[in-house]
């Protein structure tokens, strides 16, 4: 099932902030699936906060998806 969703746009997730979505384009993470290779502490690095790593971490796994090396 997480396959259909690893093509999904990552504006799927609408409670990431515009300026979120287009640090996250600017770094060539335009799907979901782009996303779950990414680790927590790049997204921190690319300037969000903990609640919304958070956010989408959960949002990712009820995808069948995870971010990298979360459980």
């Amino acid at each position: 099932m997480e396959e259909k969703y690893k093509k999904q746009s990552i504006e799927r997730f609408e409670f990431i902030s515009e300026d979120n979505l287009n640090k996250l384009k600017q770094e060539n993470i335009n799907t979901l699936g782009e996303l779950s290779t990414k680790t927590r502490t790049n997204l921190k690095n690319y300037g969000f906060e903990s609640s919304e790593i958070n956010k989408i971490d959960i949002e990712l796994q009820l995808l069948g998806l995870n971010l990298k090396n979360s459980l």
